[in-house]
């Protein structure tokens, strides 16, 4: 039996749900500190798997193997079809991946390609349009785009961004809106946010 995860906040436990929760897990899972507000829910099999989207996700460069594991674990959630890992971006079997990961890495494909231009002009050239992720003086709003598929999306570096090189050559730039003083936002999660849009488009 496969299981899937949601987040719900220990305030707001409904009786409700009670037929759907493995009781015994759900106490183990709530002693569990590093586990807080993660409940394992019943996979009744409605919940069909589709197929994937051909989309690309090109990681530049990034630091942080957290970042990574939760990128990939967005782009199982919606089933994009591949991460390409460049440069010292940190790749399966990782530890700190997988505590993030939750173990999707089980279920993407994902290749290395050392140089991230390199891997922009390979994706470029098999016909994707590469999108990339980055505030610059041309960059539009995530909201501007009719998204489809056949895009590598590009994430850059979490303190240097994406690279010159790869922004010189993309086909689209775009950027989350952003109204704060720090105008910074992780990586992995601006990621989610960009492709929570894209598959809107999907519906």
């Amino acid at each position: 039996m496969s299981n899937m995860f949601c987040i719900i906040s220990p305030a707001n436990y409904s009786l409700d749900l009670y037929h759907i929760l493995y009781n015994n897990e759900l106490k183990r899972l709530l002693s569990r500190n590093k586990m807080d507000n993660v409940i394992q829910i019943k996979d009744d099999g409605k919940n069909e798997r589709l197929e994937k989207l051909d989309i690309i996700v090109l990681l530049d460069n990034l630091r942080s193997a957290y970042n990574v594991g939760n990128i990939i674990r967005i782009v199982d959630a919606f089933g994009f079809k591949e991460i390409c890992f460049t440069g010292v971006t940190a790749c399966p079997p990782h530890k700190k991946i997988m505590k993030t990961a939750m173990g999707a890495e089980k279920y993407i494909e994902y290749r290395y390609i050392r140089d991230s231009y390199s891997a922009a002009i390979h994706y470029k050239n098999k016909g994707y349009k590469i999108l990339s992720l980055e505030r610059t003086n041309v960059s539009k709003t995530i909201w501007a785009n009719d998204y489809g598929e056949g895009y590598c999306i590009v994430v850059g570096n979490e303190a240097l961004g994406i690279r010159d090189e790869i922004l010189n050559i993309s086909d689209e730039i775009v950027e989350i809106p952003m109204r704060g003083f720090k105008n910074s936002i992780n990586v992995s999660n601006a990621f989610g946010m960009l492709a929570y849009e894209i598959v809107r488009f999907f519906r």
